[in-house]
């Protein structure tokens, strides 16, 4: 009875034989030293480690043998052609093996049904092939530390991907960037990391969208973009809130971009983190901010910023980490900056700041964890602060302060270090 009804409802109970076959090609190309694909003997190759069956054809249709843990668990040797016979293959995880400093494998891009790709970290390198350009149905794509040296077209195969919601090529060499596209593909984008990759141009004008004239959404639904550590040069766009409306986190860290912070940034209303630390930005800080009501993380430090902290910051209710540090800022801590509650992180550090350190600091910011005001103007005495029961890093070296270290210092629970 039971095997008529999975008959008439199609409900498979192993897995193919052609497709089994297959695996035991591809677990015979590879060095497993540490046997994690012990469990790959019998019939049924659903049941074994790493690999995923639909309950209805049967069909082999996830492939996870990502390494996150140790190098001596890597799996080594080739990725063998064998595993064509996977057809119905929808998710590949080879991220964190090592594959020999071999090409990725041409034959990758006929898995048309495949929607998530990670190859990251595991040792290929040079040419992308065009033939991934062929998987029509992809969404996720994570080539990370795959050596890009040798790879000349790989933003036009990238491109040609319709339904791509998510790129991270980090740490890719990548070398060349396309300073112009006749087309951009990238309106189901969410996520595009390219940072570690010390790409040396101005950001390009498909990118940062410079050009004049109407302003296309190229990426209206990118949440997640990062650019760190490269090259990047020029000034800030002006235009990012038309061009990259729904963006949370923004990270152009450790570039040389000049210039002054424009007020558009203020004006991207899922903004939850802004890191333009270690850059050659100049001018103030933008007083704009008293709309960025979800701002969990503010970053300008290393930078050439002068004048005060803005009294917008102040409205930032759920702001969380604040870095102002190693700029040229000048004048008193607000009062205002009071009513951030949330701050875990304030990082003042290096700059031109005067007058007292104030005694609201270990009255209202309660959830502080760091506190650095070293390297300051600073005078007067050192307040009250032991009531701020996750202060673990408290540095207020280097300033102009007065009288006795308080006897309440003894009181803190949670420091670990506390320079004065």
């Amino acid at each position: 009875f039971l095997a008529v009804l999975r008959i008439k409802l199609g409900i498979s109970h192993g897995c193919r034989e052609t497709e089994r076959k297959a695996l035991i090609d591809f677990k015979r190309g590879l060095h497993d030293p540490s046997d994690r694909l012990s469990s790959w003997v019998g019939e049924d190759c659903c049941a074994w480690e790493g690999v995923g069956c639909s309950n209805i054809s049967g069909h082999v249709i996830k492939l996870d043998l990502r390494n996150s843990r140790r190098c001596k668990r890597a799996l080594r040797g080739d990725i063998t052609p064998s595993l064509r016979s996977l057809q119905q293959l929808n998710r590949l995880d080879l991220s964190g093996n090592y594959f020999m400093h071999k090409p990725i494998p041409k034959f990758l891009g006929a898995f048309r049904r495949l929607t998530y790709l990670n190859l990251s970290g595991a040792g290929f390198m040079g040419r992308v092939p065009d033939q991934l350009g062929n998987l029509s149905t992809l969404q996720h794509l994570d080539l990370s530390w795959v050596d890009f040296t040798n790879a000349a077209n790989w933003f036009q195969d990238l491109n040609a991907l319709p339904h791509i919601q998510e790129i991270e090529l980090s740490s890719c060499d990548l070398g060349t960037f396309p300073r112009s596209l006749s087309h951009v593909n990238f309106t189901s984008l969410t996520t595009l990391d390219l940072g570690y990759n010390d790409i040396n141009s101005t950001i390009p004008d498909w990118l940062g969208n410079m050009i004049d004239g109407e302003i296309p959404q190229f990426f209206p639904k990118l949440k997640y973009l990062f650019l760190s550590n490269n090259s990047f040069s020029g000034n800030l766009s002006p235009r990012i809130t038309n061009t990259m409306p729904s963006l949370q986190w923004f990270d152009l860290s450790m570039n040389n971009m000049s210039g002054e912070i424009p007020f558009s940034y203020c004006q991207l209303r899922y903004l939850e983190g802004l890191q333009l630390y270690e850059n050659n930005l100049s001018g103030v800080v933008p007083n704009c901010w008293k709309d960025s009501s979800n701002l969990l993380l503010l970053d300008l430090s290393s930078n050439k910023l002068v004048g005060g902290v803005p009294d917008s910051l102040c409205n930032l209710q759920t702001l969380e980490s604040l870095h102002l540090s190693h700029n040229n800022l000048s004048g008193p801590i607000p009062l205002c900056l009071k009513s951030c509650t949330e701050l875990a992180t304030l990082d003042l550090g290096h700059n031109n700041f005067i007058g007292n350190i104030p005694t609201w600091i270990g009255e209202s910011l309660l959830s502080l964890k760091t506190l650095n005001l070293r390297s300051n103007a600073f005078n007067g005495s050192i307040p009250r602060l032991s009531s701020l029961p996750s202060l673990r890093i408290l540095d207020l070296s280097n300033n102009n302060l007065s009288g006795m270290i308080p006897q309440s210092f003894g009181d803190f629970s949670a420091l670990k270090s506390a320079p004065t």
